[in-house]
């Protein structure tokens, strides 16, 4: 079974999301620190889990994306080789994610509109992605998710 460290869930959705230890793993390791450029990668989710909807990679910042202090690119070739590796063991994009050199991370207007991009790039193959942005805080709201859907951006709420 897939150690657990957290579970995220919606209002007005009928599931919430687990997010696996080596998930949170990752998204702590690469925290925004001491005045760095943000850093960011891919998620991917298990779909066949018998335990749930499970988080269960995030792959972590390349070389080749571009990124300052409060941007970042994503290297769209690196993306897609990550998609195509993830697609064959079985899992499946679901957003990706970032830092923030905040406390507590809140999703900007910048944020938004690159999802909203992402959201519609990806459409038919991911129609509601998930955006994580990973603060500073080691506390559990230094990590929050936003699922786009309908035109919305909701922000997640812990599972208890």
């Amino acid at each position: 079974m897939t150690a657990i460290a957290w579970s995220w869930k919606w209002p007005d959705v009928d599931y919430s999301l687990a997010v696996s230890q080596s998930v949170a793993d990752v998204l702590d390791q690469y925290r925004q620190r001491s005045w760095r450029t943000e850093r960011g990668g891919q998620l991917f989710v298990d779909l066949t889990n018998p335990y749930g909807l499970i988080m269960s990679l995030a792959t972590p910042p390349h070389e080749s994306d571009r990124a300052g202090w409060t941007w970042l690119e994503l290297n769209s070739e690196r993306c897609q080789h990550e998609v195509e590796f993830a697609n064959a063991q079985g899992l499946r994009l679901v957003g990706y994610w970032h830092t923030h050199p905040q406390t507590v991370p809140a999703i900007s207007p910048t944020d938004i509109a690159s999802f909203s991009r992402f959201a519609a790039r990806y459409a038919e193959e991911l129609p509601h992605p998930i955006a994580v942005i990973v603060g500073l805080s080691p506390q559990p709201n230094g990590i929050k998710a936003w699922l786009f859907r309908d035109g919305a951006c909701r922000e997640a709420s812990l599972d208890s």
